[in-house]
């Protein structure tokens, strides 16, 4: 593992010569702001359309073609306070294209982002049209993954009037106001002036890997962005939040400040503590809740490491709302007291260690692990998480568990439909 730090530029070189596909991940940093997030979101998707240099899809296709089919890929992606956008090539393992297409793949991704500056040309009208249609069509169909939507109005409400309430891909409302010169000028920002971060994943040496992002990518100076992990509203009471849908199955989303500083050494408690809760095959809400009282369909919690905050996500039936969070309510309470059984304790080591060995199987996954851990200023490996995560006993969960604040209960439900399953 190589990396190099400087200006707020930050390369990192990952060697491995188990696969036949190499990665390329170039990310850029800017603030989650809702003068921004649209922007954001859009640019990318404009840029793969083409440039002077690659004068629309088809020639990239055929370029990345060229290059044994390699692909391209955009990503925008929340990290708390934060957006990362996102953009990576896969290509063949230089062994077996018999030719070196490292710095091929560099130069290919170099030439997607910066295309319209260094070749000029700016952005199209009709491109900027159609991937505004699109992104509309993206934001629109957010509420069609029912799950996924009571977790983000859970967020939502729990965050109300922070940025950290936003969805990264921004919304339909400002799409509207999206000018070709307002788009273009916000990325010349984010390419020229915000954090940047490339990694590579490769059969390569790690310090000549480097070295040849940094001919092609530069260190220029660039901002310096920091993440707020904190919550910044004062905890007063708890939230209930009670919202109308048609829906087939209610939905149940809790949201939970933690109240772990993420940098340290608690994060690991809490992750353990996370996975003997919700996020492991044997886990007391799985066991507890959809096994043994088959109150649920679905039940997981999960943690996000950039807030600090935790989501405990469930699928009932309407009628038995207040059982099934009651039961969810009395897993974490028995984990306060520290009763966790010798099952729930291994399960949860068996399924990170499951986890967090699968990432050194995909390339992608890996450099994103990454990213994440560059973002909060720790850069160890999967298998260090591992470690840490044995070195933690039920004492240290408890006490974790402990500082636990239930800020948000967000239920949906169908429309007519009273909590006790009646209709009203």
């Amino acid at each position: 593992m190589q990396k190099k730090e400087k200006n707020n530029n930050f390369y990192m070189a990952f060697c491995d010569d188990r696969f036949k596909i190499n990665r390329i991940a170039v990310t850029f940093i800017d603030k989650l702001e809702r003068e921004r997030n649209t922007l954001n979101a859009l640019f990318p998707m404009v840029l793969i359309r083409g440039n002077n240099k690659y004068k629309d899809m088809k020639e990239i296709n055929r370029y990345l073609d060229n290059m044994y089919g390699a692909t391209l890929s955009i990503d925008v992606d929340k990290k708390g306070d934060l957006q990362a956008i996102s953009f990576a090539v896969s290509f063949l393992n230089d062994r077996f294209a018999g030719e070196n297409l490292y710095t091929k793949a560099l130069q290919f991704l170099y030439d997607i982002i910066y295309g319209p500056v260094k070749y000029g040309g700016g952005f199209e009208e009709d491109a900027i049209l159609q991937e505004k249609n699109n992104l509309k069509q993206e934001i629109e169909s957010r509420i069609n993954d029912k799950v996924q939507y009571a977790i983000d109005r859970c967020i939502e409400i729990m965050f109300e009037g922070q940025n950290y309430a936003l969805y990264e891909k921004g919304n339909v409302d400002d799409l509207q106001t999206i000018t070709k010169e307002k788009l273009f000028s916000q990325y010349q920002e984010v390419v020229t002036k915000k954090p940047m971060y490339v990694f590579v994943y490769g059969d390569y040496d790690e310090e000549w890997a480097v070295s040849k992002a940094l001919e092609v990518f530069g260190e220029e100076k660039r901002e310096s962005i920091h993440n707020d992990f904190s919550i910044n509203i004062p905890f007063e009471k708890t939230k209930y939040v009670t919202e109308e849908m048609e829906v087939n199955q209610g939905k149940i989303a809790l949201g939970i400040r933690t109240n772990v500083d993420v940098t340290s050494e608690d994060y690991y408690k809490l992750l353990m503590l996370n996975g003997i809760l919700g996020a492991s095959p044997k886990s007391k809400l799985f066991e507890n809740v959809r096994e043994k009282a088959s109150l649920c369909y679905y039940v997981f919690s999960r943690i996000d490491r950039f807030k600090s905050v935790m989501i405990i996500s469930s699928g009932i039936e309407i009628e038995n709302y207040e059982k099934a969070l009651n039961l969810i309510l009395q897993q974490i309470e028995d984990i306060k007291n520290g009763r966790i059984d010798d099952i729930e304790y291994e399960s949860a080591i068996n399924y990170y260690k499951t986890a967090l060995m699968a990432i050194y199987d995909s390339p992608r996954d890996l450099l994103s692990f990454y990213l994440n851990q560059a973002l909060v200023g720790q850069i160890i490996e999967p298998r260090e998480v591992f470690e840490s995560l044995k070195n933690v006993n039920i004492e240290d969960i408890k006490r974790i568990a402990n500082r636990f604040e239930l800020d948000t209960v967000y239920f949906l439900k169908n429309r007519g439909v009273a909590k006790d399953g009646k209709d009203l």
